[in-house]
């Protein structure tokens, strides 16, 4: 019988929304940060049925059951834990791995080295800050008068020139399919590796649990021809409409708003100034999912965009979005 990996487990819970899905059994309504309903699992008059957004955790205070999703799924539906995941990966849209299948379990492995990739990358960009060659990172992050404090938070770093960084992660042991798999080297058309960051401030973006999924790099030059800022592509560990900068640090103030800007330096300075409940949209248009993760961390969201004709277009759609979760 096949196994299911924990990071599989956790892609399935991240698609499963806890109230989302219990909403489907069970009438739920806000009272503070947690949702509360008459219990399932046993009868009753009053609501003592208790779901959590932040902790993605139900719990009866009447019959004291309680668990995650896979949990409540299980119970509801009378199946064992196997068949609750195979019920949630459904609902997620998630493929689950057949008996043998090889080529599932190597994107799930691919998946794991890829995370490894970025985090090395974090640590190489982070310390190259700190030394002579970066100077011009260091004049700018003087210039916007960022902490070490701030610098080490947020695992601000620097890039180097050329295949700096491929050099590094190839002598560090990773491989070649999947260095470029993250999308931080291309492989020009001459079979060169050449580092797609060079020259730049370097901002990992982490999922809500603290991973590296991607970068955004801030040019440092003059140079009007490269772009000001550029993200890292979508690939099998990132995609952008599902994260927000900052989420991480945010959700650990327990504060029940958030306040939502635009780059990853506005939200950085906020957060240096004691403002630490501030997430940053990753470009300018806010999605559904991220909708669904400000309403698992917040019950209200003050969006705080730039004063001109795109940055108030985004706030009227993103009104909108907000309002569909009851924000």
């Amino acid at each position: 019988m096949v196994q299911y990996s924990n990071e599989l487990k956790e892609e399935i819970r991240a698609a499963n929304d806890i109230v989302d899905v219990i909403s489907q059994y069970v009438t739920l309504k806000r009272s503070g940060r947690n949702y509360f309903g008459i219990c399932p699992f046993h009868r009753e008059k009053s609501p003592s049925f208790s779901v959590s957004p932040d902790r993605q955790y139900f719990h009866c205070f009447g019959c004291h059951k309680g668990g995650d999703v896979f949990t409540f799924v299980s119970e509801i539906e009378k199946l064992s834990f196997r068949e609750a995941i195979e019920f949630l990966a459904e609902r997620g849209h998630i493929t689950l791995p057949a008996e043998q299948d090889e080529g599932f379990n190597a994107k799930q492995y691919l998946k794991d080295r890829m995370y490894k990739v970025n985090m090395e990358t974090t640590l190489f960009f982070h310390e190259r800050l700190y030394l002579p060659l970066a100077k011009i990172a260091q004049e700018y992050v003087k210039e916007r008068k960022l902490d070490n404090n701030t610098l080490k938070a947020f695992k601000i770093g620097y890039s180097g020139e050329y295949n700096e960084l491929y050099n590094h992660l190839k002598a560090k042991g990773f491989k070649e399919n999947e260095i470029l798999a993250t999308g931080l080297v291309n492989k020009t058309e001459r079979g060169e590796f050449v580092d797609r960051f060079r020259k730049r401030l370097m901002f990992p973006i982490m999922s809500v649990n603290g991973k590296v999924v991607a970068f955004g790099g801030r040019r440092l030059d003059n140079n009007e021809k490269s772009a000001k800022y550029i993200n890292s592509n979508e690939n099998l560990v990132y995609s952008k409409k599902q994260h927000l900068f900052a989420l991480n640090l945010a959700k650990q103030t327990g504060e029940k708003q958030i306040i939502l800007v635009e780059g990853y330096m506005d939200a950085i300075s906020l957060h240096q100034r004691g403002i630490k409940n501030t997430v940053a949209s990753l470009g300018t248009a806010l999605t559904d999912e991220q909708g669904r993760l400000l309403r698992k961390y917040s019950e209200q969201v003050l969006m705080s965009y730039d004063s001109d004709g795109a940055g108030q277009e985004a706030i009227l759609r993103g009104l909108e979005i907000l309002g569909k979760e009851r924000l």
